[in-house]
């Protein structure tokens, strides 16, 4: 699903590297912890995955399809099919539930239907059973600004549900919680990866976290 060779990247303002010669293959369908401490590279490694971040060298294979070496129109397509979730959740704040969850659906539509947030019978439907699934249904007419951290999380998973991904990328998703609610959201997490057969890589602080929560762990630390 995802083959990673020597990969590369330093930031323009320091002459040290983030990321030196990483070499990683992820199967399909695997759940992938990334651990290690603050400033070694582990969100580096997730943003180049999603090419968020253009690493200085190396390739990235999404299903055989290196996304470092392909027009922008066509790292759309396959960022389509990758979802991200983020320590800070991302959500628009003033927003209601339904209406975050929905955006999850805008790379399956034309530039001018995102523009105007116009959504189908069927976003509704697919929305609506991700809120369902996150144990939300009850939540879609709230605004984000109300919910606690754990919901807003949740919230996070279903917005990504709805993008129909083949790969989730959580960068940090639980440092901003408690150590029940990151059980919580880590086993929920999974639970719907290992459903639809989702590849899931996640970046942990928590070596018993990541040895609960995860088939493979892969080490990181700062050059």
């Amino acid at each position: 699903m995802i083959n990673i060779e020597n990969l590369n990247h330093h930031y323009k303002n320091k002459s040290q590297e983030v990321l030196k010669n990483i070499n990683l293959h992820i199967r399909k369908g695997e759940n992938v912890v990334l651990i290690g401490s603050s400033g070694c590279g582990k969100t580096t490694l997730l943003r180049s995955i999603n090419r968020l971040i253009e690493p200085v060298s190396g390739s990235i294979h999404i299903n055989g399809e290196n996304i470092l070496k392909m027009p922008i129109k066509k790292v759309v397509r396959i960022r389509g099919k990758i979802g991200m979730i983020f320590q800070n959740f991302n959500l628009i704040e003033r927003d209601s539930v339904l209406k975050n969850t929905l955006n999850g659906r805008l790379r399956h539509h034309s530039s001018l239907n995102t523009l105007f947030g116009r959504f189908s019978t069927q976003d509704y439907e697919i929305a609506k059973q991700s809120l369902k699934r996150v144990g939300l249904e009850d939540y879609e007419n709230e605004r984000i600004n109300n919910l606690s951290g754990g919901q807003k999380q949740r919230v996070a998973i279903a917005r990504t549900l709805s993008q129909n991904p083949d790969i989730i990328l959580a960068d940090e998703p639980v440092s901003s919680l408690d150590p029940k609610l990151m059980r919580e959201i880590l086993e929920l997490l999974n639970n719907i990866c290992l459903e639809k057969e989702i590849t899931l890589v996640t970046s942990l602080h928590f070596l018993e976290l990541a040895k609960k929560y995860s088939s493979r762990i892969i080490g990181m630390r700062q050059l």
